[in-house]
């Protein structure tokens, strides 16, 4: 047996199972784009989704873009779910200015119906 040829051959070993792993990967089940969707987020995600929606709403003051990004996590009444999670966040100990972030929001929208 050689034994001059050295750890090449495991580190082209290596690159021929990833390369043939991702071919079969890409084959058997491509990611599709509506899985990873804002949602289809759980109910904790669907709540840090909306609180980073209201804090850029509240640095940004766009309502336009703040509706459309609401509009992804295909809520019946989001305005209903940021005032809920507005008590939610006061009675859970969280900052006052994210309570006040969701309730402005829910409110602006409100307002704009």
């Amino acid at each position: 047996m050689n034994k001059n040829r050295g750890h090449w051959y495991l580190l082209t070993g290596i690159l021929i199972g990833v390369f043939f792993g991702i071919v079969i990967l890409q084959i058997a089940e491509p990611p599709s784009s509506n899985q990873y969707s804002p949602g289809n987020l759980s109910d904790a995600g669907r709540a840090e989704y909306m609180l980073m929606i209201a804090r850029a709403y509240q640095v940004n003051d766009d309502l336009v873009r703040a509706r459309a990004r609401l509009d992804l996590l295909n809520e019946a009444n989001p305005v209903l779910r940021l005032e809920q999670q507005a008590q939610r966040v006061m009675t859970s100990g969280g900052t006052e200015n994210d309570a006040h972030a969701l309730a402005e929001l829910a409110a602006d929208i409100r307002e704009q119906q």
